[in-house]
Order: structure tokens, then C-alpha cells, then sequence
């Protein structure tokens, strides 16, 4: 039952709508009503500057990397099902950035929140998504096959990176799950019209 709670715990702190709250008290910006619509930060970025967008990537990224940190490292250190529960919570957190319970289960895409789950897991991880995320970003400046990409290449790398199953079927549950949340943005990139966000 303990157990349980961690993964709502992680829910519950993905769903803080940071790409919502920091536009709406900050500018007065309904981030619903401007640019894709979508709640996170590359709108952000898109509608109200890189300065704000920024911010809101790293409290998204954080949501979801304070939680399963705690859950790891404080109350299932030591656990033999830890991998487990740790996997379930991230993707539980992933889930809550995309479905947030606090906007009537709207959200985002999930990409700053599955990069706050890599860091957690797996540093290294992180470092390869955000490295080639960026790179990918400013080269193209389309941020879908940025974000495409990295989480494919990083989901390669954790192979190499963990010996631990339910790491391994995370990252690809959240590659999956992102790519299936980009898929107008995949229907656009082929007809060529995918929009650019800087």
C-alpha cells in the first residue's frame, strides 16, 4: 500500500502545471489561449521568450526529479522492489505533467518531465538527452524531432547505462508514450509544415 502512495505522490507532483502557473501570474498569460495551446515549455517559449520558457522546462524537469529521488534514495533505499516502484512512479509523474489532474487532466508533452525522470535514473542519461536535444533544437529549431530523437538515442543508451529491466522498459514506455503525444507534430513534419519554435 506504501508503495502505492509513492507512485500518487509523483502524480500528483507531475501534474503541477509550471507552464501554466509561471505565464499566468508572471504576464497574465493563459497559455491555453496563445500559440499550440499545449502546456509546456516550448509554447512557452514560443509565446513569451526564451527567459520564462527556461524556467519552465527546469521546474517541469524538477517535478519529476525531486520525487523519484526522493523514492529512490529516501524511502525505498535498500528495497529490493525499488526499480520497480521507482519506474512506475517516474512514468506516473510523466503521465501527470500530460494529464494533470489540476487542469481538468490537460497538459503537456512530456518532454522537460521525462528529462527530470532520466537525470533521476541515470545522470549519464540525462546529460545524452539534453546534450543532443539541444543540439538537435538549434541545428533544426524544431523541437519535435529534437525531442524525438534524444529520447530515442538516450532510450538505446540506458541499455548499456543499467542492468535493471524496469529502467529499460521505462525508457522505452516513455519514448513511446511521447512520440504517441507528438503525433500531429509527426503528421506536420511530413507534410513539411511543422512549426519552428525560435
Amino acid at each position: 500500500m506504501t508503495n502505492i502512495i509513492f507512485v500518487i505522490f509523483a502524480y500528483l507532483c507531475g501534474s503541477i502545471p509550471f507552464s501554466f502557473l509561471i505565464p499566468h501570474y508572471w504576464k497574465g498569460t493563459d497559455i491555453r489561449q496563445v500559440g499550440s495551446g499545449n502546456i509546456g515549455a516550448t509554447n512557452v517559449i514560443r509565446a513569451l521568450g526564451k527567459p520564462i520558457g527556461i524556467l519552465c522546462l527546469v521546474l517541469d524537469s524538477l517535478k519529476t526529479y525531486i520525487p523519484v529521488m526522493l523514492i529512490r534514495y529516501v524511502f525505498m533505499k535498500g528495497s529490493p522492489d525499488m526499480p520497480l516502484w521507482l519506474a512506475l512512479a517516474a512514468f506516473a509523474g510523466v503521465i501527470g505533467h500530460d494529464f494533470s489532474v489540476y487542469m481538468k487532466f490537460r497538459g503537456g508533452k512530456g518532454v522537460a518531465s521525462t528529462m527530470g525522470v532520466f537525470f533521476a535514473i541515470n545522470p549519464v542519461s540525462g546529460l545524452v538527452f539534453l546534450t543532443l536535444g539541444l543540439t538537435l533544437a538549434f541545428m533544426t529549431r524544431i523541437m519535435s524531432v529534437a525531442s524525438i530523437a534524444a529520447l530515442t538515442v538516450t532510450t538505446i543508451c540506458i541499455f548499456f547505462l543499467e542492468d535493471q529491466t524496469a529502467f529499460h522498459l521505462l525508457y522505452i514506455a516513455l519514448t513511446l508514450f511521447s512520440i504517441l503525444r507528438h503525433r500531429k507534430n509527426v503528421i506536420r513534419l511530413i507534410k513539411g509544415n511543422e512549426n519552428k519554435f525560435m
